[in-house]
């Protein structure tokens, strides 16, 4: 998806996507395989828009991610004491100094709040006048293998890698409201290879899963149970499908069936018993998980996206099943109102929205070369970037625990960098694409 940000809206100017490749439960197996479904993507997307793709943020779900509270403080030393770009750095870098296992490297650090001479609750302390300067913030790191893998996929798909984006982070700003943010809410991507969940509560990400069971599975179980094609099976699913069996009708529809002459009638109820068993499944999974966390009972209740959220009867199944009160999410933009691009958008939104602030600090993280490891030696064939990305699951952090596997969606924005002397608005600054490798 190619779009503009101007004055916070987003203006969808092209839409592509390719088959994801080379990915296995999350993780990327073959880079070559990967990278060519990039480029694909991004070829197309740079046709339709009309402009050429240099680098793209990366955003991923929390597969193996860990995120830790940390914190920085610094002397403000100028003259003037006033607060500059470059202090907002160096307490970041202050902050990093954390000591990481050879095995782990830092992804990003969002910063929460700044507290100049005590002065609590500051979201930017830059113009400001001070002596001390402290910082609190979330560290996201990751393992160093994966993140290599990852961006050494997008550099050969010809791009480079800008900005990493925690997709659970970017899933539920985008999709759940301020109130639903704060007293708690659960969005539930349902995907064609995984289902991804997100739970958030005080504005703060509480757990994340991914299931590795989508709308491929349905589709296999319909092709097993009527034996038929996985190709017929889709279009059936498509055509005829109905998640919930109970709104189903008894009408028929003909079936090639393999080893049949002629073909087979079969019922749409018949149908929607093989679909809602799958899925049925899916969201018991996510319900025991969600209980055992104590977050299935959150006012919030459930927000359903993604591909295979669009069959009828997928709200009804979901309310029966969890006992909440579950509503399905539809992009307001014009041309992709579906809920299968609600997670492509909000990776355009979060990158677009990125304050001066945080950028100051993703630039922090990614000079400070001395305060990472060395990459690892795979025959001389790794090649460092300079710009850093990559997946984690959220492990327990104030009662906050995920767990995550990796899918790629890129986001690409302007060539325009933060400056000290030159800070250009947000609104100029992105023109962006998202080439996801869906699974929708």
């Amino acid at each position: 998806m190619v779009a503009e940000l101007r004055n916070g809206e987003l203006n969808v100017i092209g839409v592509s996507n390719a088959k994801s490749k080379g990915v296995k439960d999350g993780i990327i197996v073959d880079i070559e395989a990967a990278a060519t479904a990039i480029k694909s993507a991004i070829s197309q997307a740079e046709e339709k828009a009309g402009i050429s793709i240099k680098s793209v943020n990366v955003g991923l779900p929390g597969n193996l991610l860990q995120v830790e509270p940390t914190q920085g403080m610094i002397p403000v030393t100028s003259d003037t004491k006033e607060i500059t770009d470059q202090d907002v750095e160096n307490v970041v870098k202050s902050a990093l100094t954390k000591s990481m296992t050879p095995d782990r490297e830092v992804i990003t650090f969002i910063p929460e709040e700044f507290i100049v001479d005590g002065f609590q609750g500051i979201r930017d302390p830059r113009g400001m006048m001070g002596v001390r300067l402290e910082m609190r913030g979330l560290l996201y790191t990751g393992p160093r293998t994966i993140l290599h893998n990852l961006r050494k996929t997008v550099e050969r798909s010809g791009v480079q890698v800008e900005n990493i984006i925690i997709s659970p982070l970017a899933l539920v700003r985008s999709v759940l409201n301020e109130g639903e943010r704060e007293f708690g809410a659960t969005v539930i991507d349902m995907g064609a290879g995984q289902t991804t969940v997100a739970t958030i509560r005080n504005q703060e990400l509480q757990f994340t899963n991914i299931l590795q069971e989508g709308g491929d599975y349905v589709t296999k179980d319909i092709s097993k149970v009527l034996k038929t094609s996985q190709k017929l099976a889709e279009g059936l699913k498509l055509n005829y499908g109905e998640a919930y069996p109970s709104l189903a009708s008894n009408e028929t529809f003909q079936v090639e069936v393999i080893g049949e002459v002629e073909p087979v009638e079969v019922t749409e109820s018949y149908l929607a018993e093989i679909i809602s068993a799958r899925i049925k499944h899916i969201f018991e999974q996510i319900k025991q998980e969600l209980e055992r966390r104590h977050l299935l009972d959150l006012p919030g209740g459930i927000v359903l996206i993604g591909g295979n959220a669009i069959l009828p009867g997928i709200v009804e199944l979901a309310q029966e099943v969890f006992g909440v009160g579950v509503k399905l999410y539809v992009p307001n933009q014009v041309g992709i109102r579906n809920p299968a691009f609600a997670h492509v958008i909000s990776l355009s939104e979060f990158a677009g929205q990125l304050t001066e602030v945080h950028l100051l600090a993703q630039r922090a993280v990614k000079g400070e070369d001395t305060l990472r490891h060395q990459p690892i030696n795979f025959g001389g064939m790794i090649q460092r970037v300079t710009q850093v990305a990559q997946p984690t699951p959220i492990q327990p952090v104030q009662n906050t625990e995920v767990e995550q596997s990796a899918s790629t969606n890129v986001v690409a924005p302007k060539e325009d960098k933060v400056s000290s002397q030159n800070k250009p608005k947000i609104a100029d600054r992105f023109r962006g694409l998202i080439g996801s490798m869906f699974d929708e």
